[in-house]
């Protein structure tokens, strides 16, 4: 899966705009955490960006603000895994409750020998500040031991959302 306005060769073109692109998103994260962890308030998978997102072998990305804007995005949240065994049972059983739950209006799951390989999960809408917003959670098992998982909010509808991912 390829996630490209995280991969946009444009935002590491030169290293002063690394620097205040890494800025930027410092300041968006620290005046916004809270609407983040609002945002997430019903699921299950808010505990495991909470629990897991300081450790040594997970990369944490969260993005908020302006800079989601032309991904008609509201709030995106990724956990990134050098090494998923530790941690997958716990991700399995969150996910699970969660695709169980209310919450879920659209499911798609993949699984290999019992255990879940990528998980597409599209929740049920939210309404903040006079806007319908949509949700989604994404889960994919990579090669070897490695694992994303994704938690997006905003605008975007699920073609919008399939697009932006695949784009080549």
């Amino acid at each position: 899966m390829t996630y490209y306005f995280l991969q946009n060769p444009d935002l590491h073109t030169t290293k002063r705009m690394k620097q205040d692109y890494l800025k930027l998103t410092a300041v968006l994260l620290l005046l916004l955490n809270a609407l983040t962890l609002y945002a997430q308030d019903d699921l299950q998978t808010t505990r495991l960006f909470d629990r897991y997102g300081e450790q040594k072998s997970v990369t944490r990305v969260e993005l908020n603000g302006e800079i989601l804007d032309s991904y008609n995005m509201n709030t995106y949240r990724s956990l990134v895994f050098d090494d998923v065994t530790p941690f997958v049972q716990e991700i399995q059983d969150c996910l699970k409750r969660d695709a169980q739950s209310a919450n879920v209006k659209k499911r798609q799951e993949v699984t290999e020998n019992g255990l879940l390989m990528s998980a597409y999960y599209q929740l049920t809408n939210v309404r903040r500040q006079g806007k319908t917003l949509q949700r989604y959670i994404l889960f994919k098992r990579g090669k070897n031991t490695t694992a994303t998982l994704i938690y997006i909010e905003g605008g975007l509808n699920e073609k919008e959302l399939m697009d932006m991912l695949y784009k080549k």
